[in-house]
């Protein structure tokens, strides 16, 4: 008799402790689903932003013999909007100026995919750098400075230009042209008007000019 007690109690027990585990591990499942950052996937929906950009489906918004330029930016990449980042692609032809120009609300990075350029920027204390950017090697202008980008070489060169705005400004040497009487420019460098009357006002921000011939 004393045996089959003993056997008694020992399934008993047995049965216990296996119901303590699966209620045990019941809860723990609860508790995993209500935990905030483990959803249950069933419930996710799409994200209403894409998250990658491609620059082969974009239009150019420069196109000519200097180069082209392609924007990344609020406008056509909206989950970047609020986050303070934009990226142009810069195609620059042999002997292509990236005007001289200004951004006032932002830095820009230069980061040089193919080919050589000359990027030249004016410090504000009268003081000017140039130097060499190919790929490997970054430039960096900060917010407000003067600066251009010139293609020197005999190949195309390609440029990702990256800003810390989602929407940057951007000021060239062809806007102020066409925006302000020549006569301002003529007095600034004590010339005679007549000097600058065969300089024709462009109809607005060139952004990139064409190689001139020597």
């Amino acid at each position: 008799m004393e045996v089959q007690n003993t056997s008694r109690r020992d399934a008993l027990k047995l049965g216990a402790t296996l119901g303590a585990g699966l209620a045990i591990a019941g809860l723990a499942s609860s508790a995993e689903a209500a935990v905030p950052g483990h959803p249950d996937e069933s419930s996710f929906k799409p994200s209403k932003y894409k998250h990658s950009f491609d620059f082969k489906q974009q239009p150019l918004f420069v196109d000519n013999a200097g180069g082209t330029i392609a924007i990344c930016d609020q406008t056509n990449f909206p989950v970047v909007t609020g986050n303070m980042a934009a990226v142009f692609l810069l195609v620059l032809k042999p002997g292509g100026l990236r005007e001289p120009h200004w951004h006032p609300n932002a830095w820009e990075m230069d980061i040089v995919l193919s080919g050589k350029v000359e990027l030249f920027v004016v410090n504000p204390d009268a003081t000017v750098d140039t130097v060499t950017l190919e790929p490997g090697v970054i430039g960096f202008i900060p917010q407000g400075y003067a600066h251009s980008i010139k293609n020197k070489g005999t190949e195309d060169a390609t440029i990702y230009v990256v800003f810390n705005n989602s929407a940057p400004d951007d000021i060239g040497l062809s806007t102020m042209l066409g925006g302000m009487p020549k006569d301002q420019f003529a007095q600034t460098f004590g010339v005679p008007n007549s000097t600058l009357a065969s300089i024709p006002k462009p109809p607005g921000t060139l952004y990139v000019a064409p190689p001139v011939a020597s």
